[in-house]
């Protein structure tokens, strides 16, 4: 495997975090509890770190695990490590990557399960318009990509942007 061309760097996803986490407060105004914002791991977490530290309200963190990728293929996702939700909560659930939708429908089924209010999703890159409530980018393309989180068997998680792989 070989890193292709960039599709975003680092600057672009940090300042669309930042906007991102201005329509989450806008959205969240008049809400008296604590946002309770998931990360769901590994994937997100440095979209997560971006986002939450622009988030005005007050919040509460929380993480969960789900394999949702065998290699470069989508697969049915697996909930990993759980976290409990308060009842009455709203929830935040922010997301590496929207593909199919799949993990998206299994964190929604559970948190609403468990109580919560209500639960939203941001997620930093979507092929799947429609299920996640803000989305920074949209991919269009079934190229594969990795970076800024995203991975191929738990590598390039840490380069700072996002970029094509090559088989």
């Amino acid at each position: 495997m070989e890193l292709g061309q960039q599709f975003l760097s680092g600057e672009q996803i940090r300042a669309r975090a930042k906007q991102l986490a201005g329509e989450i407060d806008e959205y969240y105004k008049d809400a008296t509890q604590p946002l309770v914002c998931v990360c769901v791991l590994r994937g997100a977490a440095i979209f997560y770190c971006d986002v939450i530290k622009h988030i005005k309200r007050d919040i509460r963190l929380e993480f969960v695990s789900v394999r949702s990728y065998d290699g470069m293929k989508a697969c049915e996702p697996v909930l990993i490590q759980d976290t409990a939700i308060k009842a009455g909560s709203d929830v935040l659930v922010i997301e590496d990557i929207v593909d199919t939708g799949a993990t998206a429908a299994l964190m929604k089924k559970r948190f609403l399960s468990q109580g919560a209010n209500s639960m939203r999703m941001c997620s930093m890159v979507a092929r799947k318009p429609g299920v996640a409530d803000w989305i920074g980018f949209v991919i269009d393309t079934d190229k594969f990509f990795v970076g800024y989180g995203l991975d191929y068997d738990q590598q390039y998680r840490n380069i700072d942007g996002i970029y094509e792989i090559k088989p």
